[in-house]
């Protein structure tokens, strides 16, 4: 409900303050799980793909921002969950599965937290791995520009990496890394 009420604000606020371009909205899938990757230059990242998403993506949040009930609030209203970034938190990938299998879509920043420039060393797996044991395609993004008032910014949004070619594998770490190969070319041509 609240994604609703905030999204078609944050729309016009992204477009007004920082001339936000969009291209690529086609290739979000009308229906079935997803997961976006796309780099993660500031803070308000999550909040400007979930803004001009054709359809909710739900996002982690580190734990901490959780701890102010009021804004957990507003970030659960929007879709997000938290994840402690500490250790591997089994809550947190289960329900990322559970969003999976019931046809939602996830956004999810490879590199796990903020960086300037995309760096294909510092892409973690977890975008692969939840594509592989779901089977939802990835939609590569890039997102460009400094977030400073009046400046231009750009979201892209890349063609879905499918992946049909490899149901039925293992998920090991030889899988995973060659997934994240294709994701990162992707997302990095995106940037």
């Amino acid at each position: 409900m609240l994604y609703k009420i905030v999204k078609p604000i944050i729309v016009v606020l992204a477009r007004v303050f920082y001339r936000f371009k969009v291209s690529g909205l086609e290739n979000i899938p009308k229906e079935g799980a997803y997961l976006y990757c796309a780099n993660h230059i500031h803070a308000f990242d999550p909040i400007v793909v979930a803004a001009f998403s054709r359809r909710q993506p739900r996002f982690m949040a580190k734990k901490e921002l959780f701890k102010n009930r009021i804004i957990g609030a507003l970030l659960r209203g929007v879709g997000a969950y938290p994840i402690d970034r500490n250790g591997s938190d089994l809550q947190a990938y289960r329900h990322s599965l559970a969003l999976l299998k019931r046809g939602h879509g996830l956004l999810i920043f490879s590199q796990g937290t903020r960086m300037k420039d995309f760096e294909s060393e510092s892409a973690k797996g977890g975008v692969a791995m939840f594509a592989l044991k779901s089977g939802a395609p990835i939609i590569p993004m890039g997102i460009s520009g400094s977030y400073r008032i009046f400046s231009k910014m750009h979201l892209r949004v890349g063609k879905p990496i499918a992946m049909d070619q490899y149901q039925g594998q293992k998920v090991k770490s030889e899988l995973i890394n060659e997934v994240m190969a294709k994701v990162v070319e992707e997302v990095s041509k995106l940037c």
